[in-house]
């Protein structure tokens, strides 16, 4: 029991010990603390500050470098800035790095603004030379020779804005322009389609009274060769009449089913009639006569022809053109004289023919 007491106590003295070390060192931590002289103090505050705000700098001046985005390096130095305001510094180490923050604000800035100088005069050429298009559009507009080019042209005018760095003034003015342009190309166009359905429809009912006239000649006539010639007439002036697809469409169908029932009604007369020989005759007649009449009708045009190529010879020939062109020219004339001469035997040929029938005719064979 004894021997229990004694070892208890000597724990408790190594305990008081060791509590009463640590005690005595604690206070001279706060003694030398409370004592330090204040201005060893700040000054060590004011190199540590230096020093981070000099590594924040370096930092920043790194990112401004790496970077092609102007606002954003301006945005990493305004950050840099903002760590100067109530930071402790020695006077000659703010001086330093406040002098090369400048710098490099002052280099920033003026980047800024020779791009902005240079946006401003992009934008101004931009401006000028999209307006001179947009102003011949508006001309071409007015007065269009050719729709269509026309209208081609101020399609590719609107294509130019896209892409284009304008100013929203003037993106909208010169836009307005153009709109107005196209306004105009608009009215002129309602203006034509008016007119030309107009003219359109009145060409329609001269026609239509032609083909029902000539589709009932077609049903009802015997007179075969003159009904197909006032057929083929009906027909030739399709060309260059102004009709709406529909109106062409309808008008021709029925013209040619004139030609179909004359055809028809044509070969079934000859071949109830193939029998009388005179009636053969008599289209064979006919047929001779509509042959030569062709082949009259044919050599106008390629006397015609052959008058402009001569014409065309003697002016290259005059104009001293290459032999390329005279020598083309001098082909396509001998190639249709050898037509004509062609035609001309035939046509000799067919009034041989045609004598001999009516001859054959008078006699009575």
């Amino acid at each position: 029991m004894i021997l229990l007491l004694l070892c208890g106590k000597k724990r408790l003295f190594r305990v008081d010990s060791i509590l009463y070390t640590k005690k005595k060192h604690l206070k001279n931590i706060t003694n030398q603390f409370l004592f330090m002289n204040p201005e060893e103090n700040s000054d060590e505050e004011k190199h540590r500050n230096y020093h981070e705000l000099k590594i924040k700098l370096e930092t920043a001046l790194d990112k401004v470098a790496k970077t092609n985005d102007l606002r954003e390096a301006k945005g990493y130095l305004i950050e840099v800035q903002s760590n100067f305001k109530g930071l402790k510094l020695q006077s000659e180490d703010r001086e330093e790095l406040y002098h090369k923050l400048q710098k490099a604000f002052e280099k920033i800035n003026n980047k800024i603004e020779e791009e902005r100088r240079a946006f401003e005069n992009e934008v101004f050429m931009n401006y000028v030379n999209l307006k001179a298009k947009v102003d011949e559009a508006v001309l071409m507009s007015g007065n269009p020779e050719n729709f269509k080019e026309t209208w081609d042209f101020l399609i590719e005018v609107q294509s130019l804005f896209k892409g284009t760095r304008l100013l929203r003034e003037h993106r909208e003015e010169i836009y307005m322009l153009l709109q107005e342009a196209f306004d105009n190309m608009k009215t002129l166009r309602e203006k034509e389609q008016s007119a030309f359905e107009k003219e359109a429809f009145t060409n329609y009912d001269r026609l239509k009274a032609l083909v029902e006239k000539g589709f009932c000649q077609a049903v009802e006539t015997n007179q075969y060769k003159e009904t197909r010639e006032f057929l083929k007439k009906i027909q030739s002036e399709f060309k260059g009449t102004r009709l709406t697809r529909e109106q062409r469409e309808e008008l021709y169908s029925r013209l040619q089913t004139a030609f179909d029932i004359l055809g028809k009604r044509l070969d079934e007369f000859f071949r109830q009639k193939k029998k009388n020989w005179e009636v053969k005759m008599q289209y064979k007649l006919t047929e001779y006569l509509t042959d030569i009449f062709d082949l009259e009708e044919s050599l106008k045009k390629d006397h015609s022809y052959l008058k402009d190529l001569e014409d065309q010879l003697d002016i290259a020939e005059s104009g001293g053109k290459g032999n390329i062109a005279t020598t083309g020219l001098k082909s396509r004339i001998t190639s249709t004289r050898e037509t004509i001469d062609r035609k001309e035997q035939q046509i000799r040929e067919l009034e041989s023919e045609l004598k001999h029938l009516k001859d054959r005719l008078e006699q009575g064979e």
